[in-house]
């Protein structure tokens, strides 16, 4: 597996690396914003389908893939003010912001701290937190705590993503998990880092009573069958995000980006384009 060198920008003071796919006449600038202990190539589906019609750039974030390492104790609000920097760096006033999971949290704090940059949100497979939580089982939870670090890279990462799909599907598409345990050989995330960006999600300020402050069109995505964040969490957000349109995936766990391609980049150019939902 080859992976191109990626484009930075400077957020204080620190490196943020990121891919971008821009056509000849963009309709809007899109921000993809991935998962905990994920970075940018996991987008590999969105980036070149939504890059047809948006700028679109998958970020990584602070200590993961190609960004810099810190070393220091961060949290979610901080992710989202690096993502804001990010648009800044770049001269982008407005952009739609996509995120799943972790990211999808950083997505939501990034409308509340900057609505001004943001105008429409996609929510994958995530939560407000706080007092809104839904936990998945002591096994999930024990999964994320201690994921595999005395396996190989990839096979960890093979492990991860067997627990957190849908029921089959690792087994139903091999190749797609021989691709997820290539990713996961490159730049791997420490330890430690890890624990930070963990603890970065899991102590994040309450954001759930905030939610009707939100005045971005909203999406929210999410697998019935998600194990990692309960579905109820998705439910959660639709029903208080004013006028947030809801699309269920029956089946499908916690990864509808690689789970349902196809359905997920349908889904969401039509709403990013103001098109109607089926």
């Amino acid at each position: 597996m080859q992976v191109k060198d990626p484009s930075f920008v400077s957020v204080d003071g620190r490196r943020m690396a990121f891919d971008e796919v821009t056509p000849a006449e963009p309709r809007g600038v899109v921000l993809l914003l991935t998962g905990l202990a994920s970075y940018r190539l996991g987008w590999w589906n969105q980036l070149p389908v939504f890059g047809r019609s948006y700028r679109t750039i998958a970020l990584d974030h602070r200590e993961t893939g190609d960004s810099d390492v810190t070393g220091q104790p961060y949290t979610a609000d901080d992710m989202a003010d690096d993502a804001a920097g990010v648009l800044d760096a770049l001269g982008i006033h407005r952009a739609n912001i996509i995120g799943i999971s972790l990211g999808g949290n950083v997505t939501l704090r990034l409308a509340l701290r900057r609505p001004d940059l943001v105008d429409k949100l996609v929510l994958t497979s995530t939560f407000a937190g706080g007092t809104s939580y839904v936990a998945p089982s002591p096994e999930m939870l024990g999964l994320l705590a201690r994921p595999g670090w005395d396996l190989e890279p990839g096979e960890r990462r093979r492990q991860t993503y067997n627990a957190i799909t849908g029921p089959g599907f690792a087994k139903a598409h091999p190749a797609v998990m021989d691709y997820i345990a290539q990713l996961g050989q490159h730049r791997t995330m420490s330890p430690d880092a890890y624990m930070r960006q963990l603890q970065a999600s899991s102590a994040a300020p309450d954001i759930s009573g905030q939610l009707d402050h939100i005045t971005a069109p909203t999406l929210v995505i999410h697998g019935d069958a998600d194990p990692l964040i309960p579905i109820a969490n998705g439910r959660y957000l639709a029903e208080h995000i004013p006028g947030a349109r809801s699309i269920i995936y029956p089946g499908v766990g916690h990864v509808p980006i690689l789970e349902r391609p196809d359905e997920y980049n349908r889904d969401v150019l039509a709403f990013l384009d103001g098109q109607r939902l089926t």
